[in-house]
């Protein structure tokens, strides 16, 4: 690759990204909200628009041939916003406006960001009740559908990457590992459900390896999950967070109940990955939590 447009540029995973970019000499157009921050490095290959996908965005972007457009932007992700069907939907529009501008500019490749949340969509049918984090995973679920469909009818290429439990050094979103560990190194208890359920998590550096291969790699499928190749029992993974952190009697498994959402192990089969950019991993869950427990200690 030699010239890319990310979104959500400023974020955890984007900015990420572009370090990646940066440093395989890939020239990138960055679009945010704002980039307060500094998360970006300080370079010439790094273009900032701001304030975000607008319907300018295409008018913007500098001319030239790109190879891949990554869009990560999404408002709702935490808080109350992860329940308002209206932010969600805007996040559907969103996507497909930038469907258009991938068509508009010629983009080779246009590739979004899902989530291993859409899977909680299988089992809605069998709840009373939800929380607002299924509306989250509705809207992506969605997403995917709605998107794949829309770039097949105007024929742009595209790419669908469902991203595993991401954990990792820079990681505040307050995600499943961000709380355990933000409790556990408090000295507080961390509680959970009773955490039968299969699960997987990823460390980012491994993420990002997999969505870099994706753009620059040929992909012959509209669907990639991007996960660790190891899934386990979620309340392992989360005893072991507190074995590693020296808290272990502070892992509250069965303190909250059950959310009746169901996981299978084959929602985390990383085979197609694989075969279309090869191994990707390199950091085992061990491994990623202490780097991760290391850079919480430094803060």
């Amino acid at each position: 690759m030699k010239k890319v447009i990310i979104t959500g540029a400023n974020g955890f995973i984007g900015s990420s990204l572009i370090k990646k970019m940066v440093a395989n000499n890939v020239e990138v157009v960055a679009v945010d909200i704002t980039f307060a921050g500094d998360r970006l490095p300080a370079t010439d290959l790094i273009t900032k628009i701001e304030p975000g996908v607008d319907a300018a965005l295409a008018d913007k972007i500098p001319a030239g041939e790109y190879d891949a457009f990554y869009h990560l932007a999404w408002r709702g992700v935490n808080g109350a916003e992860k329940a308002d069907p209206t932010v969600q939907l805007a996040n559907i529009q969103m996507a497909v406006d930038c469907a258009n501008i991938c068509k508009k500019l010629s983009v080779k490749k246009y590739l979004c960001a899902g989530t291993v949340a859409e899977n909680a969509t299988f089992s809605l049918s069998n709840l009373q009740q939800t929380s607002g984090g299924m509306m989250y995973g509705v809207a992506k679920h969605a997403c995917r559908l709605i998107v794949e469909d829309y770039c097949k009818n105007i024929g742009q290429n595209f790419v669908w990457m469902q991203f595993s439990n991401i954990y990792g050094v820079g990681n505040k979103t307050g995600n499943l590992v961000s709380y355990t560990l933000g409790e556990l190194m408090a000295g507080k208890e961390a509680t959970f459900s009773p955490a039968l359920q299969p699960y997987d998590f990823i460390y980012v550096e491994d993420l990002i390896e997999a969505v870099y291969r994706l753009g620059a790699n040929e992909t012959k499928k509209a669907f990639y999950y991007i996960g660790s190749g190891s899934p386990r029992i979620l309340k392992n993974y989360l005893l072991r967070i507190g074995e590693l952190v020296g808290y272990a009697d502070k892992v509250g498994i069965g303190i909250r109940p059950d959310d009746g959402i169901k996981y299978s192990m084959d929602m985390f089969c990383y085979k197609d990955l694989v075969e279309a950019v090869g191994e990707y991993v390199s950091t085992d869950f061990d491994n990623g939590i202490n780097k991760t427990i290391a850079w919480l200690k430094s803060l």
